[in-house]
């Protein structure tokens, strides 16, 4: 059963309408319940364990004592937070955000946010060692396509990949971060959602700040922190675009369920993917060349730039094509 974060706020339809968002994304590992006044919190608390709750600064202290949530994250009215109602965030701020910083708040039991998962989350890597093959572009539309029936977090390994100045966003804390954190053992994966940012249908991790983030760690440690990202953190699939990771790429690969490989048929593309299958044949890792499936993708058509380009790729001609592969996909899973 998931815990209870409560919503209670002056204003009955902002809770309402903040409790909707968070169970209609369905990234925090709570159930969010919206109360229109203290009263109502108070009966319900005392038959249910709330474990966090979100609550306007006026609130008073009596009530909050009452109540016994376990945590209490303050919804502030400035920008500028006040020190004697500590935690808090902007509540006037994008859901989404105001969202991230309430679970970068969130302590669980020991420091760790108790989350219940029900085993390991597939791992579907894109990777390809031919340039200019649409890659990213069947990346983000398998993101979205498993999204319809799966929680999907898209992460790139790219060390420039562009999807800052796409989307438009100023990033806080990105994939830099968090690998800096599960590489010194800090705690990872009960605070993803402060994370995860959204693009249209794509629920993402921000790339590396810099490139030289990536130098310095092996192929195995990213391995090793792909496998925990999907037994940790609660999502169901896990699409990665494995970038032009080099030599590092088959130990990348061996942590995939099933890898997709854009292919391009000109003589200089095949020969690169001739060599790449030389590499895997040479280097023992067979199980990647077996969970390795060559695709010819369709010949993009015209797609404009703007923050409705996952929605483009989603609803086109290639959203068609991964509709059929990620089907295929899920009919074998249940045989």
């Amino acid at each position: 059963m998931r815990k209870i974060m409560a919503v209670w706020d002056t204003n009955p339809l902002y809770a309402e309408r903040l409790a909707d968002f968070a169970n209609e994304r369905g990234r925090i590992p709570f159930r969010a319940v919206a109360f229109a006044s203290a009263e109502r919190l108070k009966e319900y608390a005392a038959k249910h364990s709330v474990e966090i709750l979100l609550t306007g600064w006026d609130a008073a202290e009596e009530d909050l004592k009452e109540i016994r949530a376990r945590q209490v994250i303050y919804l502030g009215e400035e920008k500028r937070a006040d020190p004697e109602r500590l935690p808090s965030v902007y509540k006037y701020q994008n859901s989404e955000r105001l969202m991230r910083e309430v679970m970068a708040w969130y302590e669980g039991e020991d420091g760790r946010e108790s989350v219940s998962i029900a085993g390991r989350g597939r791992v579907i890597g894109v990777y390809s060692p031919v340039g200019r093959c649409r890659k990213t572009a069947l990346a983000l539309t398998l993101a979205q396509v498993w999204k319809e029936t799966e929680r999907t977090l898209f992460v790139t390994l790219e060390d420039c990949s562009g999807l800052g100045e796409m989307t438009g966003e100023t990033y806080g804390e990105c994939l830099s971060d968090l690998l800096y954190r599960y590489r010194h053992g800090g705690s990872c994966w009960e605070k993803i959602g402060a994370f995860v940012y959204t693009w249209g249908n794509v629920d993402y991790i921000p790339p590396v700040r810099y490139p030289e983030d990536l130098e310095g760690i092996s192929g195995m440690e990213l391995a090793g922190f792909i496998e925990d990202m999907a037994a940790e953190s609660g999502y169901g699939v896990i699409v990665v675009d494995v970038g032009q990771a080099g030599r590092q790429a088959g130990e990348i690969l061996e942590a995939c369920d099933v890898i997709y490989m854009p292919v391009l048929e000109d003589w200089v593309s095949q020969a690169k993917i001739r060599e790449f299958e030389s590499y895997l044949a040479e280097s023992g890792r067979d199980g990647v060349a077996e969970r390795l499936e060559k695709l010819k993708l369709p010949p993009g058509g015209r797609i404009l730039a703007g923050e409705n380009y996952p929605e483009q790729l989603l609803w086109g001609e290639l959203g068609d094509f991964v509709r059929g592969l990620v089907g295929g996909g899920r009919n074998r899973e249940e045989e």
